[in-house]
């Protein structure tokens, strides 16, 4: 077989065909700041400026081997359109990730009718964008480009007074308010989708965090969670890849119902009764797990890495149907050779085949 640029591997796994090995397909996050620190940028300069982050964004593919680019790098964009405001570490440095949420735009469930749904590229929502056509000019026909929409839940916590501890308990009391607040969030991310898409991107990516197994019942995740993705599936008309933080089991059905193209989760979940139950019918994207300090990608060997990446490969790559990935965001604690040795391993595991 031909040898594939990254985009054809994305493009025939997508299609249900072949590729010369399975992509490696990361959600590249605060790992960003190993590069960053290289260039001596803070979060803040290279979360504002198309030029640098696109610059850093390249490195996902030209340094760490990854078979795409993912961008923007962290969950606050949409949060700061609506309103919110943000601080940011002034040198980047271990634990320093990414910017926090200081104000939050909306005090109290009674103003959400004052929001409007913000014009994505304006704010940091126009360096996302600029930044993708900057990389499309370069690479875009080699390597596909993610775009990445925070959840729509998850944005309400940047958005309204008491984060969690607001949104989660208004899913009993005043579900009216929660939908009207996640409708408008899904609102912006459908344009927000549709400009990246305009810019460049080949394809959108979300993460479900805090609305998970843990705080959420699967009737709740039925009606508060997947809906809102399965809007978003059909008016961007892309392929879609959603990941589910920690046990996605309850609700794998909920979201492959949605129409995504892929569905990402991590290692607590069962890859191969997943591969049994869904087949072909949707692209699975898992590997090493990532979540905690003791997982695989913190805290193992190279070795053990590709030992974990292997197995992975092997109970779910045999139809073409799978990326590797890690089991969650790959982030500033994962080692720089554990981020190579995952990326690495899709050809090795090809050639020892």
């Amino acid at each position: 077989m031909r040898c594939m640029t990254s985009m054809q591997r994305f493009e025939a796994t997508i299609k249900g065909e072949a590729p010369d090995r399975l992509p490696s397909i990361l959600y590249f996050q605060s790992a960003a700041q190993h590069s960053a620190m290289r260039d001596d940028v803070t979060w803040q300069e290279l979360l504002n400026s198309p030029s640098k982050l696109s610059r850093n964004v390249l490195q996902q593919n030209t340094r760490y081997g990854a078979d795409n680019l993912f961008l923007p790098l962290d969950f606050r964009v949409t949060g700061e359109a609506f309103g919110s405001t943000c601080e940011y570490a002034l040198k980047c440095g271990f634990g320093m990730r990414m910017p926090v949420v200081k104000h939050r735009v909306l005090g109290s469930k009674d103003r959400i009718d004052d929001l409007a749904v913000p014009d994505p590229s304006t704010g940091r929502g126009g360096v996302v964008i600029e930044a993708i056509h900057m990389l499309s000019k370069r690479c875009g026909g080699t390597v596909p480009i993610i775009g990445f929409l925070n959840s729509p839940a998850d944005a309400a916590t940047d958005i309204l007074e008491g984060d969690y501890s607001s949104v989660l308990p208004l899913m009993v009391t005043d579900k009216a308010a929660v939908h009207k607040l996640f409708s408008m969030i899904t609102e912006y991310n459908i344009e927000f989708g549709k400009a990246m898409l305009d810019a460049g991107a080949s394809a959108l990516a979300t993460v479900s965090g805090g609305f998970n197994d843990i705080t959420l019942s699967p009737e709740q995740y039925h009606e508060f969670i997947a809906p809102y993705h399965a809007r978003i599936v059909k008016r961007t008309n892309a392929p879609y890849c959603y990941h589910q933080c920690q046990d996605a089991t309850p609700f794998l059905d909920d979201m492959v119902d949605t129409g995504c193209g892929a569905i990402s989760f991590s290692e607590k979940v069962d890859l191969a009764a997943v591969k049994r139950r869904y087949g072909p019918k949707v692209i699975l994207a898992s590997g090493p797990g990532v979540s905690t300090e003791s997982s695989i990608m913190c805290s193992g060997t190279p070795m053990d890495v590709q030992e974990a990446a292997f197995q992975a490969i092997s109970v779910a790559g045999d139809d073409g149907r799978f990326w590797l990935s890690a089991g969650c965001e790959v982030h500033h604690t994962v080692p720089e050779r554990n981020i190579l040795a995952l990326t690495s391993s899709p050809t090795i595991y090809a050639t020892l085949k």
